[in-house]
């Protein structure tokens, strides 16, 4: 039997298609399923939650910063939470009375919203009694530490640096208490239209984007300087000592498969095409180009920082032919090993799911005495799942609302056939149908 390793678990009860449902989060996650089966809804409650440390923290170095006082918690931060809950998922008189959405990132540390009735549908946040204890502990060393430093006009460089070191300690106290240090990053889907409005920026209002929109771009405007050169010199803006990947090999394998080299120059995007050596902008590329660019670049630059990180791709195989989708999956899951960073894969695609279970496969043979170099040889050194932190499920709509069908076999940790490509078998039954038609039979 498999030895599931539990990250957190994320409830939820009439949101968006799900009715109820707790999850368990794995280091890397696939979940598959039909249009409104609530694949999104559980990646924006993953993402909301997630973003609660660097909420928290923001609100401690406010006290830091701007001498909040005492006794503010968690008026101050329930707001900010109130708020990112609206932007992702809407003003809450448009909700259900009994909704609600909790993460527990241990088991002493969680964090609910719901719906107070009595108060005509007023968001409220709740937060576990640990962590309650250990947030007013921190709050308590925040103002201990501003109180200290009111009214000193010191702005050496010693005082720089220590006001620095104390913000570094208290980031490291929120991640230890949550026992998670890793930021989130969200790669929506919809990249080929995110990237038909990045050339049209005059014209562009971020404000009215959808959040995780928004951020998306804003976060490719920040990498994009880095690809100034091309993908093949972007490793330069990243300078280490060693690298545990070879630079050249990754950077080839992006230009083959986006089939071509992604270069930004003078606020202009474009590719120079590998096969006929001709700069075509960006927005004059396929569909298929433009929904998997942003996402390898994203991932490389994770690489190239050698950045831990949990990442949350919607639709990798969008608009790609059936080959390229495994070569996707497989530079995530490259990602993945290299760095021990964490994923939520979420696909319609039968052909991410059997290359998630060929990954599976991998990740035994590789625990087998004298395989571990024969399975490097035919699938690469990074390219495999271990089962243990692996977790693929298939969301289905019923009566009862979402059901979560776990795909993995729990005796051989790889993904059970039968379920894999149920629509083939649906196909496969009209077709033998009609022939036996045909033949009288």
């Amino acid at each position: 039997m498999l030895e599931r390793i539990i990250m957190a678990i994320v409830r939820i009860n009439h949101l968006g298609p799900i009715q109820r449902m707790d999850l368990e989060i794995n280091r890397f996650n696939l979940f598959i399923g039909e249009q409104a089966t609530g694949k999104s809804t559980i990646c924006k409650a993953v993402y909301y939650f997630r973003n609660f440390k660097e909420i928290l923290l923001d609100y401690l170095y406010t006290i830091i910063l701007a001498g909040t006082g005492e006794n503010v918690f968690p008026k101050a931060l329930n707001f900010q939470m109130k708020d990112a809950f609206i932007k992702l998922f809407g003003y809450s008189w448009e909700l259900p009375d009994d909704l609600y959405i909790q993460y527990d990132f241990t088991e002493e540390c969680s964090v609910k919203v719901c719906l107070k009735k009595e108060k005509k549908k007023y968001l409220s946040v709740e937060y576990s009694p640990y962590l309650i204890e250990q947030i007013k502990l921190i709050e308590r060393e925040a103002i201990d530490y501003y109180n200290d430093c009111a009214g000193n006009e010191d702005i050496s460089s010693q005082i720089i640096v220590e006001k620095r070191n104390f913000f570094a300690g208290l980031r490291e106290k929120v991640f230890s208490l949550l026992e998670d240090d890793m930021m989130t990053y969200y790669i929506p889907a919809g990249r080929s239209m995110l990237s038909l409005l990045m050339n049209q920026k005059t014209k562009l209002n971020y404000d009215d984007l959808e959040p995780l929109n928004r951020i998306f771009m804003q976060r490719i405007e920040s990498l994009q300087p880095k690809f100034a050169n091309g993908v093949t010199q972007a490793h330069n803006f990243y300078p280490t000592g060693s690298r545990k990947f070879d630079v050249g090999k990754v950077s080839d394998e992006i230009i083959k498969s986006v089939k071509g080299e992604y270069f930004y120059q003078g606020s202009k995007e474009y590719l120079l095409m590998k096969e006929t050596n001709e700069q075509v902008p960006i927005n004059y590329t396929s569909s298929g180009q433009q929904e998997i660019l942003w996402l390898y670049n994203e991932l490389y630059a994770l690489m190239l920082k050698d950045e831990k990180a949990f990442v949350i791709i919607e639709e990798p195989e969008a608009h790609i032919y059936p080959s390229l989708q495994k070569n996707i999956l497989d530079f995530i899951i490259f990602y993945f090993n290299l760095t021990g960073g964490s994923v939520i894969v979420t696909t319609h695609s039968p052909y991410i799911l059997t290359e998630c279970n060929n990954l599976c496969y991998a990740g035994r043979l590789k625990k087998k005495s004298g395989l571990e170099n024969g399975v490097e040889k035919i699938a690469g050194k990074w390219n495999y799942l271990d089962a243990d932190v692996t977790n693929a499920s298939k969301l289905k709509q019923t009566m009862k609302g979402t059901e979560i069908i776990s795909l993995i076999d729990e005796e051989t940790g790889e993904l059970m056939a039968e379920k894999i490509d149920e629509i083939s078998k649906e196909i496969n039954k009209v077709y033998t149908g009609l022939f036996y038609l045909e033949e009288g039979l």
